[in-house]
């Protein structure tokens, strides 16, 4: 039976390329490459240990350089002040990256087949193994299957040596270096199961579905297959058994009673095949799905279940401070958590295929996904990726929508962009004909810069859509409408307020936004963009974006290294924006206040509050500042109030009943840092690290540097949300900003962790 084995640990590491002579046999002649980093004498033991998922470029530290190739008309729109010493790669160097394996394989597997699967390798890699060159590929994002069957030593130690040159670029945001997803080693028989596709046909009426699981065999056309299926507590609800004709089958199962798949209750079941060969088992294979119905309509948006279901979206970089693009399969779990928290629903997988983890977490967590292949684009290779991307995700209930594209304006409004938007829906459909697809649209004429006011434009692409998809220019969404009224719409990109984390004063030189600064034009714009997706006939919206992520440094370049438009920072600290999205998408009561109540004397400032609740009331030093409603899906201002230390404190009514309150202090000196979990799944922790004063309040313009430590597992990374820090992110040091910090650890039951500051009392936790 199939063997499913972790590749992840135990790899040499070398950062830069091997210049070192090379066999000029080695594209020659067969098994050539033994001169170099491919080859066994090569000598590797000055190389670093390193375990994947693996990011090297989050290893450099960043400098200021210049990329020219967006100068001119090359210029992203979004970008256009930032331009003077820009790098959308955030100023971490691109390079090349050598990695090096030994494993072994036992001799008791010769007759099976073999592969060597790479999640996802960053980028244009070539692998060699033993000395045999096994393959390339150019994306950073395909999920790369090499078959290695012929190449191995069996009962000996096998090597393998992988290349990933990070140089160039696929998209304009950072996109780190090197092996950033998970590794493994897949044995199977001659005759397998090369993949299963389940889709159900759901009768909402009598709580019944057909659920159709279709196994396709690999070298195998005749051969006996027997299908189970498992409800969401393990037990059977179903098992049939069938002849393959030409190397697949079609089961049909018919169920009553089903749990069904939705944000609140993400039911799974299981589908288990086994394939027979001469009345032996050879090969299972088992498969999660969902059972649920999803339509997007032209008047009511999306459908779940038959249930009108406004998408409360945002668009998500794989990127985390501290981490880059190496996540831990914990890590998307957190995040999608502090996503949930807010009331979010849906997440769009911007600009690329995602990590097969963090839909694993999606399908589980009850989170609605928009997975978006890289590129529009009709060649081979590009189809190839979505192709992989399509077969990969097809069984995730999670996923509503492919996406064919995004922001495609050199080619969205020519002759030629429609041609490849047909071949590429028409390709989806051949492979999952039961999931809409969409692209995101941008009303923008980036040759004349200039926006785009006529629907027409982009119809040769948008009317081959099932759901027209928008990027901001929400003043379309109305004419595209009225001239397509039988055509379901989403808008897959909006802005937010776009802020740094606890900034209430702009500080260009340090990169640092205040959420209060009127003279920009992300000023509450938040507010705005989510008040014109009221229309029923709008699916929902994305936000750009859920959380910072390094790269694309906007508004500001160097010294920036990271975006400012995320509802949360790069350590998923909530900013003040957080909570107007969750109070006007969650269902909890919400009452937040800001700016922090550390002013100086005779200061006078703006009170902000964002609040779901009908009417809130004001105090300061106990004293009413008045009373006032609140419309629905906005926010309230008490203007020129006078700073007085103490207590400012917000009191939110519903229907006349206090509901919420929220005080905040004058805080005194920092005194102590506190180190405590913010959330541990298996072995990683995050840890939360807050500068307090001597009555244990967070002080919000605690700066201080920390150290990290643990006396046993290991320290990923860490982060403070200031977009401007070039301290090393995954280093034990680092500033707080704005009271907080964040540090990512690896480490079993029973390891300590400990944070210490000058002149500071420290703090540790027991894992």
């Amino acid at each position: 039976m199939r063997e499913k084995i972790s590749m992840d640990a135990g790899w040499k590491f070398h950062l830069g390329d091997i210049v070192s002579i090379r066999n000029r046999w080695a594209w020659g002649k067969s098994g050539s490459w033994n001169q170099g980093p491919e080859s066994r004498s090569f000598d590797d033991a000055a190389w670093r240990e390193v375990d994947l998922p693996h990011d090297f470029l989050i290893e450099t530290i960043p400098v200021p350089y210049h990329e020219k190739e967006f100068d001119g008309d090359n210029v992203i729109p979004a970008m256009e002040d930032v331009n003077n010493i820009h790098t959308t790669a955030g100023s971490f160097q691109k390079e090349v990256g050598w990695y090096r394996k030994h494993f072994f394989v036992p001799a008791s597997d010769k007759g099976r087949k073999i592969y060597f699967v790479f999640d996802g390798i960053y980028r244009d890699s070539a692998a060699y193994l033993n000395e045999f060159f096994i393959g390339s590929e150019r994306s950073g994002y395909k999920k790369i299957v090499y078959d290695i069957t012929d190449f191995i030593n069996y009962g000996g130690d096998n090597l393998i040596s992988v290349k990933a040159d990070a140089r160039q670029a696929e998209g304009w945001f950072y996109e780190g270096g090197g092996i950033y997803r998970h590794a493994y080693l897949l044995k199977v028989a001659p005759a397998h199961i090369a993949d299963t596709f389940v889709w159900c046909e759901v009768d909402l009426a009598k709580k019944s579905a057909v659920v159709n699981v279709r196994p396709e065999l690999e070298n195998c056309d005749a051969a006996t297959l027997v299908t189970t299926v498992f409800s969401p507590d393990g037990a059977v609800v179903g098992e049939a058994e069938q002849r393959s004709v030409d190397g697949t089958a079609l089961f049909r199962f018919a169920m009553d009673n089903v749990k069904l798949w939705d944000t609140a209750h993400p039911h799974l079941y299981r589908a288990a095949t086994t394939l027979y060969v001469g009345g032996e088992a050879v090969d299972e294979l088992s498969t999660r799905f969902g059972i649920r119905d999803i339509r997007f309509d032209a008047d009511r948006g999306f459908l779940l279940n038959g249930i009108q279901t406004k998408l409360k979206g945002v668009c998500c970089h794989q990127n985390h401070g501290g981490l880059g693009t190496a996540l831990p399969d914990e890590v998307y779990r957190f995040r999608i958590k502090r996503l949930q928290d807010m009331g979010c629903n849906a997440y769009r997988t911007s600009h690329y295929p995602p990590t097969p983890e963090l839909l694993d977490a999606c399908d589980e967590m009850g989170m609605l996904v928009m997975d978006e292949t890289r590129l529009l684009s009709s060649a081979r290779e590009d189809l190839e990726q979505l192709e992989c991307l399509v077969k990969r995700d097809r069984n995730h209930p999670c996923v509503i929508l492919y996406s064919i594209g995004n922001e495609e304006a050199q080619s969205q409004t020519t002759p030629q962009g429609t041609l490849i938007a047909g071949t590429m829906i028409r390709h989806i459909k051949r492979l999952d004909p039961h999931t809409p697809v969409t692209m995101a649209l941008l009303m923008w004429d980036l040759k004349n810069r200039l926006p785009i006011r006529d629907v027409h434009a982009v119809s040769g692409i948008s009317t081959q859509l099932d759901v027209a998809g928008f990027n901001y220019q929400h003043v379309m969404w109305g004419p595209h409408h009225e001239e397509f009224p039988h055509q379901p719409m989403v808008c897959t990109e909006q802005g937010t307020f776009k802020s740094t984390r606890g900034c209430y004063r702009t500080d260009a030189a340090n990169c640092h936004l205040s959420i209060l600064d009127k003279t920009v034009d992300s000023y509450m714009k938040g507010a705005e963009q989510w008040q014109v997706c009221r229309p029923d006939w709008m699916s929902g919206l994305f936000l750009w974006t859920g959380f910072d992520y390094y790269g694309e440094p906007t508004p500001y370049a160097w010294p920036a290294i990271s975006s400012q438009f995320g509802t949360m920072d790069l350590c998923g600290y909530p900013k003040d924006f957080y909570y107007y999205y969750k109070a006007w998408w969650s269902d909890e009561d919400v009452l937040h206040i800001f700016p922090h109540w550390n002013w100086n004397a005779g200061d006078v400032k703006d009170i902000y509050v964002f609040s779901n609740c009908d009417e809130v009331e004001l105090y300061v030093g106990g004293r009413s500042l008045g009373k006032k409603a609140m419309e629905r899906d906005s926010y309230l201002i008490w203007e020129q109030v006078a700073y007085e230390p103490g207590i400012l404190s917000g009191v939110g009514y519903k229907n006349g009943v206090q509901v919420a309150e929220e005080c905040i202090r004058t805080t005194g000196a920092p005194a102590a840092v506190r180190l405590s979990v913010d959330y541990r799944e298996h072995d990683i922790a995050m840890l939360r690290a807050e500068i307090v004063d001597e009555n244990g309040l967070v002080v919000p313009d605690g700066g201080q540097p920390l150290t990290f430590e643990t006396d046993s597992g290991k320290i990923l990374g860490t982060a403070n949300g200031d977009p401007s820090d070039h301290m090393p992110p995954n280093g034990p040091v680092r500033r707080a900003f704005h009271g907080l910090a964040q540090a990512v650890v690896k480490a079993g039951n029973g390891a300590r962790v400990t944070v210490a500051a000058e002149g500071l009392a420290g703090s540790s936790v027991l894992l």
